[in-house]
């Protein structure tokens, strides 16, 4: 029975458990714990953007010179490195605190300090898919109904102060849907947790009319360390999400949006299509446990890269084999 060399060829790497590296998956919750910055896009800014964690960028990397990244080394530990840009990096960015930096191009333009190493990005620096990830975890937030019952509200965005208080959800979740007109950029937004809420959502949906979400100077939503661990928001069918004051949160989700940060620094992981940073963004960290209406990552088997002599090898095998099939025809 005739048989291909190619077939043979690939018979034998998969009896051998040998293949093509690639890099690893993480779900959703890993991401956001891993790196303070994820982008599929550009990063903007001034030279005064400062990013507590890491940084995964999948466009190109254009913030004025004088920037920090890994300024306080937070963030689970990760098997990846701590700035990867998918593109180039245009002007100096100051890696802090022995840092490893992945870069397309402009590898000269990282500034390693306290150590580090620094390569070229190649196809195993960013976790796969990461994007895709993201975008379907945002989707599947904003597909959560609103709690119906444990939710209560002092206040409205007419008030000074705007609270919501979630007591004993349906699953430990509790999910508030609101629009831009629920939160006025004069106004003080508070979460109340009781400590059965495992995780509080605040999707906050974007109108035909109006696909521009701005904050203002003097908003603030800001909880302690315990409450916003717990608080995931996420700004669904914006175009731009701009934010003039402090933000606290356990992670920001804005997908398909660019993010602008004006002042005030942002607390919490943010994920977007762009970012323009013109203040610091700092890793506050999400409690354990997987995220609401997370689907778990398949795991899958670590690759084992394929060693040159093993390819020649091979390849030797499968040439002779179709040799002596030629002789006998």
């Amino acid at each position: 029975m005739f048989r291909s060399p190619l077939l043979a060829l690939g018979a034998a790497c998969a009896m051998l458990g040998l293949t093509s590296a690639h890099a690893s998956t993480l779900g959703a919750g890993d991401l956001l714990r891993q790196f303070n910055l994820i982008t599929t896009g550009d990063v903007t800014g001034s030279g005064g953007l400062h990013i507590d964690g890491r940084a995964l960028v999948g466009g190109d990397y254009k913030a004025n010179s004088g920037t920090v990244v890994y300024m306080n080394s937070k963030g689970e530990a990760s098997e990846f490195d701590d700035f990867i840009v998918a593109g180039s990096v245009s002007s100096q960015v100051h890696l802090n605190n022995g840092g490893t930096a992945a870069v397309g191009d402009g590898l000269d333009r990282v500034n390693l300090n306290g150590g580090g190493t620094k390569q070229v990005y190649s196809a195993t620096s960013a976790p796969q898919d990461y994007a895709q990830i993201l975008t379907d975890y945002a989707a599947n937030l904003a597909s959560l109904a609103p709690s119906t019952t444990g939710v209560t509200r002092a206040g409205s965005s007419s008030d000074r102060s705007n609270t919501f208080t979630i007591t004993s959800p349906a699953d430990g979740i509790g999910v508030l849907s609101l629009t831009e007109a629920d939160l006025r950029s004069d106004r003080d937004f508070v979460l109340n947790l009781s400590d059965d809420v495992e995780w509080a959502v605040v999707n906050v949906t974007a109108t035909d009319a109006d696909t521009v979400f701005r904050l203002g100077s003097t908003f603030k939503a800001q909880q302690n360390a315990d409450v916003l661990s717990r608080v995931v928001w996420n700004f669904t069918g914006f175009t731009d999400v701009i934010f003039d004051a402090q933000f606290r949160a356990g992670a920001i989700l804005a997908s398909g949006a660019t993010v602008t940060t004006n002042a005030g620094n942002i607390e919490g992981s943010v994920f977007a299509s762009s970012f323009n940073g013109l203040s610091e963004l700092h890793f506050t960290g999400l409690s354990d446990g997987e995220l609401p209406a997370e689907v778990s990552a398949m795991p899958q088997p670590a690759p084992v890269p394929l060693p040159a002599g093993m390819v020649l090898l091979l390849s030797g095998l499968g040439m002779g084999g179709l040799l002596r099939r030629r002789k006998r025809a």
